[in-house]
């Protein structure tokens, strides 16, 4: 049996621009995107890009309800893990490019937060914009899109979307080292 981050090290080597990282998510970075959240806010938290459940992991240990959580993922091999070691979640298989239908499908209208390791910044501006847009349209006042990423600048392109965004945290203990943006519409600006 292939071990989780094996079988995330392999689906890279074959699809290195969909899955983005060649090693799940640590510890450190989950607790910490969690901690960002918003999970005190209304609404569901959405986790964009779930792999292994990483993120999953750092969600139920800050006390979130796992039938508060909504994980997409794409690969259907890492949503089959997702399913299986996290039964409480709600874990669609799709594109993250096609989310406001998936939300309308699961009639998701308030999201408290967005977790996202995504990797965002090789998507065009459309698909950028049809993963944000339908994600801040429902986030709760002073919910963010959160997006951890190990780029130096704005893995999202805001002036061209017309959102703000800025680093809200660095987390070293991660493999790479990890930055994390928070992403608001322009009306809500990051404080």
């Amino acid at each position: 049996m292939v071990s989780e981050a094996g079988l995330f090290f392999a689906l890279w080597l074959r699809k290195p621009l969909r899955i983005g990282a060649v090693y799940p998510s640590s510890g450190r970075l989950a607790d910490t995107m969690a901690a960002l959240a918003g999970l005190d806010l209304p609404g569901t938290v959405l986790e964009l890009g779930a792999g292994t459940g990483s993120l999953t992991r750092g969600l139920l240990r800050s006390g979130c309800p796992p039938q508060r959580i909504i994980a997409l993922e794409e690969e259907p091999s890492l949503a089959a893990v997702l399913r299986r070691n996290f039964p409480g979640i709600r874990t669609i298989t799709g594109d993250a490019t096609r989310l406001e239908q998936h939300l309308a499908e699961c009639g998701i209208d308030r999201l408290c937060g967005v977790i996202s390791s995504l990797p965002i910044k090789w998507f065009p501006v459309t698909a950028q914009r049809a993963v944000l847009e339908p994600c801040l349209r429902r986030l709760a006042p002073g919910g963010y899109f959160l997006q951890m990423t190990n780029a130096f600048t704005s893995p999202v392109a805001t002036a061209q979307i017309g959102i703000s965004g800025r680093v809200v945290t660095k987390v070293w203990l991660n493999l790479p080292p990890a930055q994390v943006w928070a992403y608001s519409a322009m009306r809500e600006a990051c404080k």
